[in-house]
């Protein structure tokens, strides 16, 4: 088993759009906005810690991978199905550089750190257009984690080729079908999980 360390820089914004428990309340709570419109949902659907650390579930990096891995070749298919096999992210969550402390504080202004992304998108169910607001970190957001994986199925140089295709072609968060959440591999340090372990 080999751990690798990955810390990555992102070279376009990263949009959150996550499911989190505020999403669907129990309780019923005054309305916001209007179906297709909500200038509130932002509030809802992003990660951060108590003290306003922006995050990501490891899970981002594990789907972010896994779809990395098909334009690394294996004779006449990928690699994707053995990364998806051994693969294990260990972080729980994804620390990024960016912090949120006063909600009504927050721009729409994209060179912001931290902004409200609104663009037009389209309902598949509908065909009609709505209106998403979703929290937004502008290029330059950091992060590093940690990587665990059999050796056996997948070698050091193609965990890192996975990495750095996945910035460049694949990306992390929502908005990822049009060019969001990219990055660049800052640095990929791989050691033996023995060794890091004692």
């Amino acid at each position: 088993m080999i751990l690798a360390t990955v810390k990555i820089k992102g070279t376009r914004p990263l949009l959150f759009h996550c499911f989190t428990p505020d999403t669907i309340s129990l309780q019923k709570k005054e309305r916001t906005g209007v179906a297709g419109n909500d200038p509130e949902e932002w509030k809802r659907t992003y990660t951060a810690t108590s003290g306003g650390q922006l995050y990501l579930s490891s899970t981002y990096i594990f789907g972010c991978l896994r779809d990395a891995a098909r334009y690394t070749k294996k004779g006449r298919g990928s690699i994707q199905s053995d990364l998806s096999a051994t693969l294990q992210v260990i972080d729980d969550k994804i620390l990024l550089n960016r912090f949120i402390n006063n909600q009504g504080d927050i721009t729409t202004n994209s060179s912001q750190a931290v902004y409200v992304d609104v663009q037009s998108i389209r309902n598949p169910a509908t065909k009609g257009r709505n209106v998403r607001y979703r929290l937004g970190l502008s290029p330059g957001w950091e992060t590093s984690f940690t990587l665990l994986w059999d050796v056996t199925l997948v070698n050091r140089t193609q965990m890192e080729a996975v990495c750095i295709d996945a910035g460049k072609l694949v990306g992390l968060a929502d908005g990822r079908s049009i060019g969001m959440g990219r990055f660049e591999v800052v640095s990929f340090e791989a050691n033996n999980a023995q060794k890091a372990t004692s």
